[in-house]
């Protein structure tokens, strides 16, 4: 068999739902489900970007965007580890998936305090990027 492909799955936390789907619709369960039993696909981990969020006006509001990014990632990896233990089949997905969130706003919401304490609460690794200037730096590395 060939290599799996791997992707990363977009849970929303936004509830004018720009993108993605919310972890808690029975779609992205059904859409889970599906995908941790395909062969052909393996789940790398979980991404949410809170675009609404660069209409923040102060700290206080962009922790709150922070929250929800992570909150959807969050429950995302719980309902996929929580799929993959009742299947029969051995899954072929990288655990502990890859937690993924960042806009520029809520990238400097992060403290180091608000990473040390969410750590313990994660189902997943915290992946936390300034929104498209992780993307900026990738590409100049890359070259």
């Amino acid at each position: 068999m060939g290599q799996s492909l791997q992707r990363v799955v977009d849970p929303s936390s936004d509830t004018r739902s720009r993108a993605g789907l919310s972890p808690k619709h029975r779609v992205f369960q059904e859409l889970l489900e599906v995908i941790l039993v395909s062969p052909a696909i393996s789940i790398y981990g979980f991404y949410c970007h809170a675009g609404q969020s660069y209409t923040s006006t102060s700290l206080d509001e962009a922790s709150q965007f922070l929250s929800a990014e992570l909150q959807a990632v969050n429950d995302a990896a719980e309902l996929a580890t929580s799929v993959i233990a009742q299947m029969n089949t051995v899954p072929s997905h990288n655990t502990p998936f890859v937690l993924s969130v960042g806009s520029t706003p809520t990238a400097h919401a992060a403290t180091p305090e608000t990473k040390a304490k969410l750590h313990s609460s994660l189902h997943g690794k915290l992946e936390i990027h300034a929104g498209a200037e992780s993307l900026s730096l990738a590409m100049m590395n890359s070259n």
